[in-house]
């Protein structure tokens, strides 16, 4: 009789934990990488892929890094034979679906790094959604790749 009086109290609790992490469980990144700069660089590049494994799109809507002052998403377009680049407030990853930071379109705009950073070393970029979920994710820093 005694277990009756916890089952339900535990199985409330597990319905409210289970949507506390499950945009954190739905959210993957692979392939992460950060380009390496120049010493002198205030401006740093980072890639990924974003990948969205729920029944709904999730919005990115900031990126921090105790590394860098400030992380921006960025797109580069090319048109006419000219390149410019577009700033987004925010990524949205379709429902089972995925954006690609790569060289030459979506990435990741790091900047004023508080330290030289080199290949091999690697920083922490915390994601957060539009509903409040944080995602961290450790991003090596390569030599770049052209």
């Amino acid at each position: 009789m005694k277990l009756k009086k916890y089952i339900i109290p535990v199985v409330l609790v597990l319905c409210f934990i289970k949507p506390l992490y499950a945009d954190e469980a739905n959210l993957t990144i692979e392939n992460a990488w950060i380009s390496e700069a120049p010493p002198v660089s205030k401006v740093m590049v980072a890639y990924m892929t974003l990948s969205n494994h729920s029944d709904k799109a999730i919005k990115i809507t900031n990126a921090e890094s105790a590394i860098y002052s400030s992380i921006e998403f960025h797109e580069t377009l090319h048109e006419d034979g000219m390149a410019r680049m577009i700033r987004y407030s925010e990524i949205t990853i379709p429902a089972h679906g995925h954006v690609q930071f790569k060289r030459g379109g979506k990435h990741f705009m790091l900047f004023n790094p508080t330290k030289h950073l080199k290949a091999g070393d690697s920083v922490s970029i915390k994601l957060s959604t539009s509903d409040n979920t944080e995602k961290t994710v450790i991003v090596p820093v390569k030599k770049a790749q052209y």
